[in-house]
């Protein structure tokens, strides 16, 4: 490993350059991410419809994946043919996923308490403050984008930071 430790080098100023891309240009960046996505999803599609299809003697329900892989598959030909839409859709996507899981660790904090645990107001203003999140995310494009876009470009600076310690680190042994 002390051979390639400029390959993690190398690595984590490829993620800081991309970190200071990603926060230069939101847009363009929340576009990537969208096309990710979509493409990731006709991937999905795809591979669910082959192995539903596939499996349609030894699975007895398996019209419900390929049904499945039919609305991925046409999801992401939609979505791939207007990034723009991609990309205007995701912060709605996010935020109504946040919402719904903010909510799901509200009702949660319920059980908790119920069960004596002492951390049940935490989990409850956890969830109370996911929901507001999501909804300042899926409300306005420009908070959403931020708040997406933002949370990559930390991810990236974070990973760069770590993947450059380490570097270092595989020099010295």
């Amino acid at each position: 490993m002390k051979k390639f430790w400029w390959l993690a080098l190398l690595r984590g100023i490829v993620l800081i350059i991309l970190a200071f891309y990603i926060f230069q240009n939101p847009v363009s960046a929340l576009m990537g991410v969208a096309i990710y996505i979509s493409i990731t999803l006709l991937f999905t599609g795809i591979t669910q419809i082959i192995v539903s299809l596939a499996a349609k003697n030894a699975v007895e329900h398996w019209g419900w994946g390929l049904a499945g892989g039919i609305v991925d598959f046409i999801f992401a030909v939609v979505l791939l043919s207007n990034p723009s839409l991609s990309a205007a859709s995701l912060p709605f996507a996010v935020g109504f996923w946040m919402i719904f899981s903010g909510a799901m660790t509200f009702v949660n904090a319920f059980r908790s308490k119920k069960e004596g645990s002492s951390s049940w107001g935490m989990e409850m203003f956890s969830g109370v403050l996911t929901v507001l999140v999501g909804y300042m995310i899926s409300s306005d494009l420009f908070v959403g984008t931020f708040a997406i876009t933002s949370w990559l470009g930390i991810g990236f600076l974070l990973g760069g930071i770590v993947n450059i310690v380490l570097a270092f680190k595989m020099k010295k042994i």
